[in-house]
């Protein structure tokens, strides 16, 4: 009796145990999906890829037309994308989340190459540890990038260089506001610019400032420029904010005479073409760059091969056609 009921005793235990096995080997291959998934790594054909694009100021009106370009492209082709960048320009922020997003292991990365130096380690990384990287509105060609997406700066520089011996006939002097002394694609406009300029005995850039992409130090980089070289007719500036601050402190300082040319398309120095406040804007396609970045991306997934660089061509805008700037 103690025989059969020890060997009952036995099976039940056995059947518990095997029970508790097959549940655990279950869940060990749920937690296995979830880190492989967690990892940006593909698991199976339902496998959705995450991507980040890291920006280079969150709400920034130029930014949120390339997310509205990505976010469109990754729509299209089921990807996931996550925005982020510091709220107030700022490369070491940038950087930090690149090296984040490096860490989590995600798919793909899009990023600014700001400043070569600083970047190319960094985009060095996160290819060597199997992350495909786009550089986006400004390049880091140095580095093991996958591409780069967005305007030729220093041919935009060059346009804008065109533009002011339009308007001014070559002749005058100028003052120039860069966004940033540290940003690639702000020295290379710079550049182009300068290259054009060169060109003219009767044109000279006398001045140039950087507003650190701020509207508040457009204005006062502009005004003090304005009040130390009174001489100036032509105002320059390289980034989407320069041209409103150039504009308000040659209104404080009743500067009504001042040619004054902008760059990208914000919806305000649009309304100041309009008005004859502004000269005119070279514009980019943030939209488009955001959509092709994705594109291509996609296209790597997929196993294509891509070309090096992928530029979007600029507009210039001024009074006769200032409309067209709204749907960059």
């Amino acid at each position: 009796m103690n025989k059969k009921w020890l060997s009952c005793v036995a099976v039940i235990l056995i059947l518990l145990l095997s029970y508790e096995f097959i549940g655990f080997a279950r869940q060990s291959g749920k937690m296995g999906s979830i880190v492989q998934e967690l990892h940006g790594h593909p698991g199976d054909s339902g496998h959705r890829y995450h991507i980040v694009l890291i920006e280079q100021e969150r709400y920034h009106p130029y930014w949120e037309m390339v997310e509205k370009g990505a976010e469109k492209a990754a729509e299209r082709y089921g990807i996931d994308i996550e925005f982020t960048g510091p709220v107030r320009n700022n490369m070491d922020e940038q950087i930090n989340l690149l090296e984040k997003a490096i860490a989590a292991r995600v798919d793909a990365i899009i990023v600014q190459g700001l400043n070569e130096e600083r970047f190319t380690p960094v985009i060095d990384k996160a290819v060597q540890r199997g992350i495909p990287v786009i550089t986006i509105d400004t390049d880091a060609p140095a580095s093991k990038r996958l591409a780069y997406v967005g305007t030729d700066n220093e041919a935009a520089g060059e346009s804008m260089g065109r533009l002011v011996v339009e308007t001014s006939g070559g002749t005058g002097k100028i003052g120039v506001i860069i966004g940033s002394e540290l940003a690639e694609n702000q020295l290379q406009r710079l550049q182009g610019l300068e290259n054009i300029v060169k060109q003219y005995e009767d044109l000279e850039i006398v001045d140039v400032r950087s507003s650190n992409i701020s509207h508040m130090e457009a204005i006062q980089q502009a005004a003090g420029m304005l009040e130390m070289h009174p001489d100036i007719t032509i105002m320059v500036g390289t980034s989407a904010t320069d041209a409103l601050g150039v504009l308000q402190a040659a209104k404080s300082l009743k500067r009504d005479a001042l040619t004054i040319i902008g760059f990208d398309n914000q919806e305000e120095t649009l309304d100041g073409i309009l008005r004859g406040e502004i000269k005119a804007t070279i514009a980019q396609q943030p939209f488009l760059m955001g959509d092709t970045a994705v594109k291509l991306l996609n296209d790597h997934f997929q196993g294509k091969a891509l070309l090096s660089e992928y530029y979007t061509e600029v507009m210039v805008l001024d009074k006769q056609n200032a409309q067209k700037g709204e749907g960059l």
